[in-house]
């Protein structure tokens, strides 16, 4: 493992106004995209006084403790955005790799000063950048979505045929590979809840959820390299950088494992991002990152300075005033089956 520079931020979404992100990269293999976490929109009110973030290959947990810097309290709407999924797509082609088979495929839970609150899921389309949400709310087939079983074909049965062919002519549905009727727009998803912030006082939030998680199977030491992500079929990412930071330690590593018997290793990959969080007042006291690869046998490799193994599974690395850099893109490496 060769850790590079430090990572970007993944970020809770504070907001006087419901915003929407940009479209998320859609990667494969078990599909899987980046995910994030919380950010404030730009705000000299509030403060980062630590984040705590945890990630592995089961769960992604975040520790936030903000301050209200001010003499009054600060109200704001909150929003935790789930990626976007592009379901002109298919279902093959992504193969999206659904962490949970529902509406909220990350399974999303949250806690405010260690009290669990409700967030309201709230779901919107995209079609050739215009929002189409209200024409497919009154259509009655908004809520289709890929993690559902079946295709996409059981979903439209319920649609009456002259529906279906205003949305045809709208280029809302085309034919699919394996369905007849396949959507065309963009699935955006996200969470949202009023959120206070009391004067001059801190205020904890913590959320928790399952990782998209990509995956390829069956791979030489020789075939892994950090050009390119695993498995990523949709968005593919052409800037040629090192996404792993694989060091020579960790090749070695690699081959003596390969020396020893015949075996074949499955790379996984959880890609955290951590754009636009930088819009709290100044940088992030303390921010703790902790990985989790798994399972002990398994090697774990990413771009971060000052990791330190701290368990069988885990490394951590604690920074003060932080200000984020780049995104998190964990590869664990495990041998055969995957173990965990």
């Amino acid at each position: 493992m060769n850790p590079c520079a430090p990572g970007r931020w993944a970020a809770l979404l504070i907001l006087a106004a419901a915003l929407w992100p940009l479209p998320g990269q859609a990667n494969d293999s078990t599909g899987f995209q980046g995910t994030t976490g919380i950010e404030l929109s730009a705000t000299r009110d509030i403060e980062m006084v630590s984040e705590d973030l945890r990630i592995g290959p089961d769960e992604i947990r975040v520790s936030y403790v903000f301050r209200n810097v001010t003499d009054h309290p600060v109200e704001t709407i909150v929003a935790f955005p789930l990626p976007d999924l592009d379901l002109s797509a298919g279902l093959e082609a992504p193969n999206w790799g659904f962490p949970v088979n529902k509406p909220d495929f990350l399974d999303f839970k949250l806690w405010v000063n260690d009290r669990p609150v409700p967030a309201t899921l709230e779901r919107r389309a995209q079609f050739k950048g215009q929002d189409v949400t209200r024409e497919l709310a009154a259509a009655g087939v908004l809520d289709i979505g890929p993690w559902k079983p079946g295709g996409y074909d059981p979903q439209f049965a319920h649609v009456p045929k002259e529906t279906i062919t205003r949305l045809r002519e709208a280029g809302l549905v085309t034919d699919g590979d394996d369905d007849h009727d396949m959507p065309t727009w963009v699935l955006q998803t996200k969470y949202f809840w009023t959120q206070t912030f009391p004067a001059g006082a801190e205020t904890r939030i913590r959320h928790v959820y399952k990782p998209f998680v990509g995956r390829m199977v069956g791979h030489k030491s020789a075939d892994i390299g950090g050009k390119t992500a695993v498995g990523r079929l949709v968005g593919e990412d052409r800037s040629g950088a090192d996404r792993y930071c694989i060091d020579g330690a960790t090749r070695k590593a690699l081959q003596t494992i390969e020396t020893r018997q015949p075996v074949l290793f499955s790379p996984w990959e959880i890609e955290y991002i951590l754009t636009t969080a930088r819009n709290w007042r100044g940088p992030i006291g303390r921010f703790r990152l902790v990985i989790d690869k798994g399972a002990p046998e398994n090697i774990v490799s990413l771009c971060w300075n000052g990791l330190r193994k701290t368990g069988p599974t885990t490394f951590e690395s604690t920074i003060r005033d932080y200000v984020p850099d780049r995104d998190i893109r964990l590869l664990i490496l495990s041998r055969g089956p995957a173990s965990f």
